[in-house]
C-alpha cells in the first residue's frame, strides 16, 4: 500500500540520487557520467534530474526516471508523442518504477545478480519477438533517440524478480497427480469445442481503496491500445502479470481454465479483438485473441514397430496336413534365425519361403491377431508361424518405438500448472513487498 510520508534525506543523498539515482543505485556508473554531463548541458532537464518523483524505502525515483521510461514507452508502443499522452502515462509510468524499485530491493537483499550475458540474452529475446535481425533493437533505439541504458534498467528488474522467484518460491510448487489427471479430464470434456491464443495485461488490486484507481487505469490502457498502441509493448511495459517479460503472451487456453469473468469475455471476442476491461482473480484484465482452434482429445500412447517377415507360400487347393508341414518348417527356422539381418538369408534356404521388410508400422494400424502377437515380441526373434490363407508368416520386431499422443503430455501438463502456481505466488509476493513499503510521492 503507497503510504505517504514526509521524509528528510541528507542533501548530498537527494542530488546523488537525482542524477539519474536509478542508474547509480543499479550500479551503472559510466551512464551516470553521460547523463551529468547532458544535465550541465541542458538547464532544464537539470531541474527534472534533481527532482524526486517518490521516495521508495528510502531509494529515490527521479522525475529523471518517469520522463526517461515515458520515453521509452512512447518509442515502443506507437503512442502519439504529446503532452496529453505523456500525461496520461506518468502515474502509469512511476507505478511500475515503484514496483521495479521494490523487486530490485528484494533481489538485492537475497544477492541475486543479473550478469552482462543476462541482458544481452533478454534484448535478443525482444529482437525475436519483434522480427527484427540481430542488433536491430540497438538501431532503433538509437534512431528513436532512447538510451540503451532505460531499456537496461527495466530488464534488470525484470531478470532480477523472476531470478528471486524461482529461488524463493519454486520449493513451495508442488504439483501433484490428482492435478494432473484433472488437467487431462477437462481435456477430454472440452475434445471438440475451441481452445484460444490469448495475450494479458494484469493490472491487480492490492486493497480495496486501490479498486477504482485500477479501474481507471485499466481504462485509460484500452484506449491507448484503441488509438494504435501495440498489445505487446504495454503489456511488457505496465502489466504485472507473468507474462509480462513475454509482452503479455499467454499461450493456448481452454474453457474453465480461467476464471468464469474471463472465460465469458474471451468467448465474444473476435480475432484481433481487444475485452474491455475485466475485473477478476484479484485485478483488471484486458485480454487480447490472437487465435481459435478445436481442441483435439488426448489420445493414449501407441507404439510404432520397424517389421520384416519371411511368408511360406501354401498352394490354393492345400489340405490341413501342407499347413501343417510349412508350420513346422517356420518354427525349425524360427528356432535357428535370429536378427533383422539374418532373415533374408534364412529365406534363400527354402525354395518356398520369401523375405519381406514392412517398414515402420504403427501397431494400432495391424490387423488384431498380429497385432497381439507382435506387441511384447522379444526384438530380433521370430514369432511363432501365423497362418492366413494361402500362406504361413513369421514376423520379426527389429525396432520398437512409443508414439506420443496427441494434445499435452502428463510431463507438460505438470509444467504449465507449475508455472501458473509460481506466478500466483510470484503476485503474492510483490504484493506483500506493495503493504510493506515506505512510498512518498511527491
Amino acid at each position: 500500500m503507497l503510504e505517504s510520508r514526509r521524509m528528510v534525506l541528507p542533501l548530498n543523498k537527494v542530488h546523488l540520487a537525482g542524477f539519474p539515482l536509478g542508474f547509480r543505485r543499479r550500479g551503472l556508473m559510466f551512464p551516470l557520467i553521460i547523463a551529468v554531463t547532458a544535465v550541465f548541458a541542458a538547464p532544464a532537464l537539470a531541474q527534472d534530474v534533481q527532482r524526486i518523483a517518490a521516495i521508495v524505502n528510502d531509494e529515490v525515483i527521479s522525475r529523471y526516471d518517469v520522463e526517461q521510461r515515458i520515453h521509452l514507452v512512447i518509442a515502443t508502443s506507437r503512442l502519439q508523442d504529446n503532452a496529453q499522452t505523456r500525461r496520461r502515462l506518468r502515474q502509469q509510468v512511476l507505478r511500475g518504477l515503484i514496483d521495479e524499485s521494490l523487486q530490485l530491493q528484494a533481489a538485492k537483499r537475497h544477492s541475486i545478480r543479473v550478469g552482462k550475458s543476462d541482458l544481452e540474452h533478454a534484448f535478443r529475446f525482444i529482437e525475436k519477438q519483434n522480427r527484427v535481425p540481430m542488433g536491430g533493437l540497438d538501431q532503433y533505439m538509437q534512431r528513436s533517440g532512447i538510451p540503451k541504458v532505460a531499456l537496461e534498467i527495466q530488464l534488470r528488474a525484470q531478470i532480477s524478480w523472476s531470478k528471486l522467484v524461482r529461488r524463493r518460491l519454486s520449493r513451495n510448487v508442488q504439483i501433484g497427480d490428482e492435478e494432473v489427471d484433472e488437467a487431462l479430464a477437462r481435456l477430454q470434456v472440452n475434445a471438440g469445442r475451441s481452445e484460444q491464443r490469448i495475450s494479458e495485461i494484469f493490472l491487480p488490486i492490492d486493497s480495496p481503496d486501490h479498486v477504482e484507481e485500477v479501474r481507471r487505469a485499466s481504462i485509460g490502457m484500452l484506449r491507448q491500445l484503441r488509438e494504435g498502441a501495440s498489445f505487446a509493448a504495454l503489456a511488457r511495459q505496465f502489466s504485472r502479470g507473468a507474462t509480462a517479460a513475454q509482452g503479455g503472451a499467454v499461450g493456448w487456453v481452454q474453457p474453465g481454465q480461467l476464471a468464469t469473468a474471463l472465460d465469458q469475455a474471451i468467448s465474444k471476442l473476435r480475432l484481433d479483438g481487444i475485452s474491455e476491461p475485466i475485473q477478476a482473480a484479484g485485478g483488471y484484465y484486458l485480454v487480447q485473441l490472437h487465435e481459435r482452434r478445436e481442441i483435439t482429445a488426448v489420445a493414449q500412447g501407441g507404439m510404432k514397430l520397424a517389421l520384416k517377415q519371411i511368408v511360406l507360400a501354401v498352394a490354393g487347393d492345400a489340405k490341413e496336413v501342407d499347413y501343417e508341414v510349412r508350420e513346422t518348417l517356420a518354427k525349425t527356422m524360427a528356432e535357428s534365425t535370429k536378427g533383422c539381418g539374418n532373415v533374408a538369408t534364412a529365406a534363400k534356404e527354402l525354395e518356398m519361403a520369401s523375405a519381406g521388410d514392412l517398414g515402420s508400422v504403427k501397431l494400432a494400424d495391424l490387423p488384431g491377431n498380429i497385432a497381439e502377437t507382435v506387441r511384447d515380441l522379444a526384438i530380433g526373434r521370430f514369432s511363432p508361424p501365423i497362418r492366413k490363407k494361402g500362406l504361413v508368416m513369421l514376423l520379426m520386431v527389429c525396432k520398437r518405438e512409443k508414439i506420443k499422443g496427441q494434445g499435452p503430455s502428463r510431463e507438460s501438463i505438470t509444467k504449465n500448472l507449475t508455472k501458473q502456481r509460481l506466478a500466483m505466488l510470484a503476485q503474492r509476493y510483490l504484493r506483500d513487498l506493495r503493504r510493506s513499503a515506505v512510498v512518498e510521492l511527491r
